[in-house]
């Protein structure tokens, strides 16, 4: 009498494991029809494909004869060519004559926030410095210098100095710029800015970032060369990207 009951004991232990193994078999069948919904509203999020980045323009000279002026490119002024720099094709201005040219290039993006990635090199003579510059939205928008001479870095909006940083830029090295303008309203927009030395890790922060009253609508990008030095300046690895503001 005894062990039947403690058979009969022992029947609600078994329906109980099996009472919870079901229950957990229920759990990880819903848990898998859950995941490939995550999986499909990530994927076709209408904010996702909004807020994406688009490759507008890109050149890296590679497919250019040393000698020419890419067709890519609209010159403003100077002696652009191709040359050939470490093995690698890259965009040069030469050091010879002195002041200030320019070239315009990519597609005149309207309405979007517009970023701009480029790297250059030069190298200085005694006292002698280069500078560079570049604009986002044509040759009267945003647009920063780098000014070695005076160890500054400077912002503008149109004619309109925006801001100056102290800088100290190296010599003889690959520098990266990325350069980003967004417009918050019909009358303000954000301009941000990163420039470091390619040997170095891209920095989390941005150098420059900056609100301000002007009405930033886009348009094409250009970049400079001030070979103050009589050095070469050479140019590489553009890129225009734009995505919904």
């Amino acid at each position: 009498m005894k062990n039947r009951k403690l058979k009969l004991f022992a029947r609600p232990s078994v329906f109980l494991l099996i009472a919870l193994a079901f229950a957990n078999c229920s759990a990880v069948k819903t848990a898998s029809r859950g995941e490939p919904k995550e999986e499909a509203d990530f994927t076709e999020s209408p904010t996702q494909t909004l807020n994406a980045w688009q490759v507008d323009f890109e050149e890296d000279f590679s497919n250019y004869l040393v000698g020419v002026e890419p067709e890519s490119l609209f010159v403003l002024d100077g002696a652009y060519a191709v040359r050939e720099e470490s093995g690698q094709k890259v965009l040069t201005l030469p050091g010879s004559p002195v002041g200030d040219f320019g070239f315009l290039f990519g597609p005149r993006v309207r309405e979007k926030t517009l970023e701009l990635e480029f790297s250059f090199k030069s190298e200085r003579k005694g006292r002698r410095y280069p500078s560079v510059a570049a604009g986002l939205g044509g040759v009267r928008a945003y647009r920063f210098r780098l000014n070695p001479a005076a160890r500054k870095l400077m912002v503008h909006a149109d004619d309109r100095l925006l801001a100056e940083r102290p800088f100290v830029w190296e010599a003889g090295v690959w520098w990266k710029a990325r350069f980003q303008a967004t417009a918050l309203s019909e009358d303000s927009s954000v301009v941000r800015l990163k420039l470091w030395p390619l040997t170095e890790e891209e920095p989390d922060s941005w150098l420059f970032e900056e609100e301000s009253d002007f009405a930033f609508k886009g348009g094409k990008c250009a970049i400079w060369g001030y070979p103050y030095a009589g050095t070469e300046i050479h140019f590489d690895e553009l890129i225009i990207r734009s995505k919904e503001s």
